[in-house]
């Protein structure tokens, strides 16, 4: 198992949570089209070449098994060996197995679930250290489990990550309910935003790994990962967004150069644009100078 101070470490060094570099950039650009100082890769905690290779081996099966349980059973092999024969991977896995045991009544589920693609590298190999029965969950809605799943049977979720809890109130808690299923709580490893409290105020209980907060970079800071910098920066984009974008990205027409807009990725330059163009946090009043090189960049290589 990993220790607290282990598990912290964990996640910085192999950039599961990855931190911009403040003097140098480029910002990183999150889904809904506006920009941060920080960015999660939760799978890249059982290393980014492992990571890498699992989720293309998953996206090929999805993309040629039609019926889910040759998607199960191609899954459960390539993931089962992998986690076997990676001792980082068997230790996290066995640290999620430990805070189960710790934080839910014993027999309080009799199954875990796990969601199209990430979860599966956490719910797969977890089920098989609790010796329990794993439901696939597909982005379809449909869920498969190679054992018999009985009418209201209780399931633990596993997740890679909780943000918005977008992908559960659309899609997993759904997906059980359609097959007369309870999920009774969830297990993730890093945790951020609101999702969780709007998970415990449907009546789930939410565990976590990992809660990613101010005083996790904090704990960066105290274990002399991060410096002090780097946790005020954060600080402030926590309290506000539109005064962090201010302070550290617009205020000097030189950041322009943050953005890396020739070497950005089409997603990457799209949410760029976006941001740009509709100006979501009323930036442009107060730095038009600066907004004005961006279209001129923008335009440059688009």
């Amino acid at each position: 198992m990993y220790s607290s101070a282990e598990l912290l470490k964990l996640i910085y060094n192999t950039q599961a949570v990855s931190i911009w570099n403040r003097t140098k950039g480029p910002v990183f650009w999150y889904a809904a089209s506006v920009p941060g100082p920080f960015y999660v890769n939760t799978e890249m905690v059982i290393g980014s070449i492992l990571a890498k290779d699992l989720l293309e081996k998953i996206t090929e099966i999805i993309a040629e098994s039609p019926d889910s349980a040759s998607r199960a059973d191609k899954l459960n092999k390539i993931i089962i060996p992998a986690y076997e024969g990676n001792e980082g991977y068997k230790k996290l896995i066995a640290t999620m197995a430990a805070k189960v045991n710790e934080e839910f009544p014993a027999k309080s589920f009799t199954a875990i679930s796990g969601g199209e693609r990430r979860d599966w590298l956490f719910s797969i190999p977890l089920a098989n250290a609790l010796g329990i029965k794993h439901a696939f969950i597909f982005k379809n809605k449909k869920v498969y489990c190679e054992q018999p799943l009985e009418k209201n049977e209780r399931i633990l979720h596993v997740s890679d990550l909780i943000n918005n809890a977008a992908s559960y109130f659309d899609a997993w808690l759904p997906a059980l309910e359609s097959y007369n299923l309870e999920c009774m709580g969830t297990i993730c490893v890093n945790s951020r935003g609101p999702g969780a409290q709007k998970l415990i105020d449907s009546g789930q209980k939410v565990v976590a790994l990992n809660r990613i907060d101010i005083s996790f970079f904090e704990k960066l800071k105290s274990s002399g990962l991060i410096d002090l910098e780097t946790v005020a920066e954060i600080a402030t984009y926590f309290n506000s967004s539109k005064e962090w974008a201010s302070k550290y990205l617009v205020n000097d027409i030189r950041n322009v150069s943050f953005f890396d807009i020739a070497n950005l990725d089409k997603k990457s330059m799209g949410r760029l644009v976006s941001f740009f163009n509709n100006d979501p946090w009323g930036l442009k009043p107060d730095h038009e100078e600066f907004f004005a090189a961006m279209q001129a960049a923008i335009k440059t290589h688009s």
